[in-house]
């Protein structure tokens, strides 16, 4: 039977026909005969006779490539004759390209095909067969192309499993057994054929084109879908993130909540598709639900069945599970390519660059091979990705059939993954890990329970990061403006969340959109989808999650003894429901929760008011392990990216972080959000620090060990996930069969070496530099490298070390298998006494085989012949006795004969027969044993995980703190901190004395020559806890606040900082209220931010605690302003006594403070021209007393305005400073009565009287 090609490929779209294409051109040459009278009805007959007949040739050229050369070059022929000169040369391209076109043997690129609605219109691709696959980094890929499209070859997308679809989809077939019009030997077409087929030709292009007249369309078609007709139906009121994909790059499709492909691609094509009003305005859910229902469900879609019945089974199996994913785009698996049809080939179109193939119906495609690279861009995009394999051969169809009433006709297929940015696992079909990609994405399953009348609401948050299995779960309360779950989106980059449809109030739902704009949302059905607590413990049980490893701690946490959840766990564990579900849709859950790798996140604040001393107990230590460092504070510092674009660059992460290995950039991320609080800690790695800082030999040695290390942390993952016995089992890839199964098994045994030379690579690092470190001050550095033997009851420690001592499990691993022929094959054979079944089967085999070659040598000495031997090679006829004629004068009776040969005859015996069953049975036992040995190999390498994971940390650790030493020897300027109680340091109180300290970020950016050094002091002696800073505009006072507050930090991660000299008590969390904006979409204005950020601060700051206030007040009147800042200055001075940093242009603010010995006040030094006081020189340096003026028209000089506008300005300027002064002793009234109605509203509900007088006194004031 011959391959199927394109043409056999346009079955799978066509739907079972009555009528085949000739008998259509024949009834229709049959009918315009009639119409044109009996005289010439046998001319037209015989014309029409001989035009079937060239689509008949035409079919077999198509399929023939001797066929092809000969028309080709007949054709070739025939130009030369009638072509000469110019005319020959302008015109044999476009004749010889029409036939390459026709014979799908093209050597030039396809010109794009002009429109059908006019000449001079061209869509922006041609609609041609080839499938070309469009790099716009230049890569040296080359374009892949369908098989009847490319250049000079048949079609070769002829596996059988698309073969034997297209065959039973075929509309000319005749039923079960039938061969169709493709099949078969058939007639070669004659020389005189081709001569006809090439006049006809020809004769067809030297005609006008006639003007087309439209033929009845396949599709009832309705009128043309506007453009938002594209778009998913509308949300109710109640609905969130159904709607448009959204997103701030315009490159990028960040789809929302059950992503509308066919938004995304709106105006991709003009295909079929585009004009089915079920798919688009009168759109129902696979329950039949419209999108105004409660119950509509996005991700789903009702087909017609009237429509199905019109498809071939192919595509109805496509329909079947596109109905079930519309939110995702299948990559259809139809032999050895993965097909795109409809909706999903305009992405392929938009995104991929793939080209339509041919016809009304969109579909493109590309290889197997080159899964890896389309999902990844997709996924990085933004879409979902559900790969359908198929799951059953030819062969294994047939059989299943042999079972049904009802046949098959189509093998059967699978969803065997659902990529999404948040659940990319990286599996045997990716290439190998990447170093670049080292951030932590993290998908979060959120469950929120508000009260609107109590204001009050608490959340369940389960996050994992799918690419190293690790969970960290939670439960917590949060304050009306959702402090603690911004500091999560802060703290985390969240990349896909998943929530309770219509269980998520409206301040969540605008945090969500401000926190993580751009990741994907999904939102499940209440009870079925995003199960409750008891629910979700039910399921876990039932599919064995934590059967080998046993329940984690973090999730212990949250239940009672029997497994019971507790009251303040509810939300948590129900939010881990949630996620699983939609881990389990993605087919990832056995292999990311069989790892139990879970921790409990701990918002930094509970922990620090679970810890927090009392304020009137000052001497205290603090108690808390971390300094919390909330949203704004992490944005306002520029933590992890800069106010600029967003990126990474110029950040203090960025300007700190000097790691080399993948695993010790996350930690090091981890380090930089959570500085230490306990003065131990922090002096124990400044030590470390320091000393790798003074050994820079030492140093460079780490880091080129380190360098070497591929990305262990996620690779033990990856290694994990292949080495389950479920996934080789149960899971739908076990099914899936894989045509390019070699290459995938070859990176699978590549991945597995890349961890065991990484590991001897890390024991070869203790073994070198370990002996030095050990010899080191620093108990971190002494204990780091140093190996502890892994036995039950060792714990690592400082004395026995904290490096697992792998060598024994490495020498087994290395030794258990040819790595060299391993890596090239893609199978592991094991080495004598690694697998017993193994093992057991080759003893066996090697036991029968003993045998026979006894019971050879008793026949020969039986029947006294040294010439008898076993003949046979294939399994059913081997070891056949072969014996000589000559010896058979007496047969034995248990020789029964099986073949023959001139002078020979070959027999077995009934011990024969009995030997080869056992050496069958045994092959079949090696071969079981040999088919799932890497899994074995895998799943017995995983199960030392916890000791390979410490090992990991190890070097992630070291890789940080190498990283802080580089930063202290190679950066210039910088000094070890001293960390100090403040009991012992400064008489019980906070204290922060920095001596010329520089921004890094900023010295960095501009050059540490340019920067000016300034001081901070606060809380030492002469020095007030509070600084009261003004001066000019842009003269530094904003660089200033965040220098202290970024010093401090620094020096609480254990990191030496930019600075003459810095010396403090430790810092218990870092509050910053900087910058001025509204808030549009939350209805929030630049007052209200400004006080709710503040509010935060007097709610939660201690006396422990760093605060910086940059402007408060700018949102409203000067008067009102001044009295909102008088306030809160009281309160930080006499009530929390933290150390505060306040810069401020309300003069009459830092006036009132002269004198203050809690106020120091200072400003940022400037020189002013005497000639013209416009012109202001800064000096950005931090002195001693206030600043008369803020100098604000010496920047409106500097931004170019008007100068009619700038002396207009200075002019109004001196009439407000005059009209002040003049008034300054009704503005100080005003901030003491802003005291008295603090200390009034301090004492409970005022009485009318009261605040009668107090208004009588605001009313004098005014007046």
């Amino acid at each position: 039977m011959k391959p199927k090609t394109q043409s056999s490929l346009l079955s799978f779209f066509s739907p079972p026909s009555s009528e085949g294409g000739s008998s259509k051109k024949k009834n229709a040459a049959t009918a315009s005969a009639s119409s044109n009278g009996s005289s010439k009805k046998k001319a037209a007959a015989k014309s029409a006779t001989k035009r079937e007949s060239l689509g008949t040739i035409r079919k077999k050229i198509e399929f023939s490539p001797k066929l092809k050369q000969k028309i080709t070059a007949k054709k070739k022929e025939t130009e030369d004759v009638e072509m000469e000169g110019a005319e020959k040369v302008s015109g044999v391209g476009s004749k010889r390209k029409a036939y390459e076109d026709f014979l799908g043997t093209s050597s030039e690129e396809d010109e794009p095909v002009k429109s059908s609605k006019t000449n001079k219109e061209e869509p922006p691709k041609k609609r041609t067969g080839k499938i070309v696959i469009k790099d716009d980094d230049d890569s040296e890929e080359e374009p892949v192309a369908p098989a009847s499209r490319r250049k000079g070859k048949t079609a070769t997308r002829n596996v059988v499993s698309s073969e034997e679809e297209w065959e039973q989809d075929s509309p000319d077939e005749g039923g079960d057994g039938e061969e169709s019009e493709f099949s078969g030997a058939e007639e070669e077409p004659s020389d005189d054929d081709i001569d006809d087929l090439v006049d006809e030709e020809s004769e067809e292009e030297s005609k006008p084109p006639k003007k087309r007249r439209k033929s009845a369309p396949a599709v009832t078609k309705t009128k043309k879908v506007p453009a938002k007709s594209f778009l998913s139906p509308p949300p109710t009121k109640k609905k969130w993130g159904n709607g448009t994909p959204t997103s701030t790059n315009k490159k990028s499709a960040q789809l929302a909540d059950g992503p509308d492909l066919l938004s995304s691609v709106a105006g991709a094509g003009n295909h079929i598709h585009d004009a089915l009003p079920w798919l688009h305005e009168k759109r129902r859910d696979i329950n039949g639900n419209t999108s105004d229902s409660p119950d509509y469900d996005p991700r789903t879609l009702k087909v017609p069945p009237e429509f199905l019945k019109k498809e071939t089974p192919a595509m109805v199996q496509w329909w079947e599970v596109k109905s079930q994913n519309m939110d995702t785009v299948l990559f259809f698996k139809v032999g050895k390519f993965y097909e795109l049809f409809h909706m999903d080939a305009d992405v392929g179109f938009k995104e991929l660059n793939l080209i339509y193939m041919k016809g009304d119906k969109a579909h493109s495609g590309f290889p197997e091979i080159a899964y890896s690279k389309m999902s990844a861009q997709l996924v990085a995009k933004g879409y979902r990705v559900a790969r359908v394999e198929q799951t059953e051969t030819p062969d294994m169809l047939k059989v299943r059939n042999s079972t049904l009433a009802k046949k098959a006709k189509v093998v059967r297929r699978e969803v065997c993954s659902l990529l999404s940015i948040g659940t990319n696992t990286v599996s045997f079909l990716d290439a190998p890990i990447s170093s670049q990609d080292q951030v932590s994405k993290h998908l979060l399953a959120l469950k929120e329970a508000f009260d609107a009348t109590q204001k009050s609401v608490r959340f369940g948050v389960c996050m994992v990061d799918c690419s190293t299995g690790a969970f960290q779960l939670s439960e917590f309360d949060d304050t009306e403006q959702r402090d603690r779950l911004k500091t999560l989106f802060a703290q985390f980059y969240i990349v896909e969340i998943v929530t309770e449809r219509f269980n998520v109030s409206d301040d969540t739902k605008m945090v969500l959109k401000h926190a993580a704009p751009a990741a994907i949302r999904s939102s499940l059905r209440v009870g079925k989808e995003f199960w409750d607590a008891s629910k979700t413990i039910d399921e876990i049980e039932r599919a064995g999650y934590f059967k080998e490893h046993g329940w984690p701690e973090a999730v212990l946490h949250f239940l009672e003894m029997d497994k019971v959840v507790k009251p303040e766990g509810q939300l948590a564990i129900s939010a881990l429901g949630g996620c699983i579900w939609h881990l389990r849709r993605s087919i990832i859950d056995q292999e990311l929760l069989s790892l139990c790798n879970f921790k409990r996140y701990k918002p930094s604040d509970e922990e620090a008011r679970e810890a927090r001393v009392n304020r009137s107990a000052a001497k205290a230590e603090l108690k808390q392990q971390y300094v919390v460092l909330d949203s704004q504070t992490i944005q306002n510092l520029e933590v992890l990216c800069n106010s600029f674009n967003g990126s990474r660059s110029g950040s203090l992460i960025d300007i700190m972080d000097k790691t080399v290995t993948s695993f010790g950039r996350r930690m090091f991320q981890e380090w930089v959000l959570k500085p230490l609080c306990k003065i131990g800690d922090i002096q124990e790695r400044l030590d470390a620090v320091e000393e790798l800082g003074n050994s820079g030999d030492l140093m460079m040695e780490i880091r080129e060990f380190l360098r070497k290390l591929p990305d262990l942390e996620r690779l033990l993952s990856r290694i994990h996930a292949l080495g389950s016995a479920y996934r080789s089992k149960e899971h739908p890839d076990s099914r899936a069969i894989m045509y390019e199964s070699q290459i995938y098994n070859v990176r699978k045994i590549k991945d597995f070496l890349a961890v065991l030379n990484g590991f001897d690579d890390a024991m070869n690092l203790t073994l070198e530099l370990g002996p030095r470190l050990s010899q080191s001050k620093s108990p971190i550095l002494q204990s780091l490298l140093k190996r502890y033997t892994i036995e039950d009851g060792v714990q690592p420690d400082v004395k026995h070390g904290h490096f697992p001592d792998l060598t024994e499990k490495l020498e087994f691993f290395k030794r258990c298998f040819d790595q060299a022929s391993a890596k090239k094959s893609g199978v592991i054979i094991p080495q004598a006494g690694v697998d017993p079944e193994f093992d057991a089967a080759c003893e066996e085999i090697s036991q029968v085989e003993a045998e026979l070659a006894e019971y050879l040598s008793e026949q020969r000495t039986a029947l006294r012949c040294r010439q008898i031997s076993y003949w046979g090679k294939k399994k059913e006829d081997r070891y056949q006795l072969e014996v000589p004629e000559s010896a058979l004068s007496k047969q034995p009776k248990e020789y029964e004969l099986k073949s023959r040969k001139k002078g020979y005859k070959r027999f077995h015996t009934p011990t024969i027969r009995a030997l080869l069953k056992r050496l069958a049975t045994a092959e079949e036992q090696k071969e079981e044993a040999l088919k799932d040995q890497t899994r074995r190999i895998f799943h017995k390498f995983d199960e030392d995980y916890k000791y390979w994971m410490k090992a990991v940390q190890c070097l992630a650790v070291l890789d940080c703190l190498v990283s802080l030493g580089l930063l202290s020897s190679q950066s210039e300027g910088y000094t070890k901190p001293e960390v100090v109680t403040a009991s012992t340091a400064n008489d019980g109180k906070p204290f922060i004395n920095i001596k010329e300290g520089v921004h890094p970020c900023v010295a960095a950016t501009y050059g540490s020559g340019d920067f000016i050094p300034n001081d901070a002091r606060l809380g030492i002696e002469g020095k007030g806890q509070m600084v009261l800073l003004s001066g000019p505009n842009m003269g530094g006072k904003s660089t200033l606040l965040r220098q202290t507050c970024v010093l401090t930090l620094m020096a609480q991660i254990g990191s030496f900082v930019p600075a003459a000299k810095c010396r403090l008590s430790p810092v218990d969390r870092i509050f910053t209220r900087i910058g001025a904006s509204d808030r549009i979409l939350a209805g929030q204005s630049t007052l209200f931010v400004e006080l709710a950020e503040t509010a935060t601060i007097l709610n939660h700051a201690t006396s422990h605690s760093l605060v910086i206030l940059d402007e408060l007040g700018r949102g409203t009147s000067t008067f009102d302003g001044t009295a909102i800042a008088y306030s809160v200055v009281e309160h930080l001075l006499s009530d929390i006594q933290c150390r505060t940093m306040f810069a401020t242009h309300y003069h009459s603010l830092v006036e009132e403070y002269v004198g203050d010995d809690r106020v120091s006040l200072g400003h940022m030094g400037c020189i002013v021209d005497p000639e013209n006081d416009r012109k202001v020189t800064f000096l950005y340096k931090l002195e001693d007393g206030m600043c008369p003026k803020s100098y604000g028209i010496n920047v409106a000089m500097l931004a170019k305005l008007p100068d009619e506008v700038i002396e207009c300005a200075a002019k109004k300027s001196e009439q407000f400073e005059r009209s002040l002064q003049a008034n300054s002793h009704a503005e100080l009234e005003s901030m003491r009565l802003a005291q008295k109605v603090r200390e009034v509203l301090a004492e409970g509900e005022p009485g009318v009287n009261k605040l009668k007088q107090l208004w009588e006194q605001a009313r004098s004031i005014r007046t």
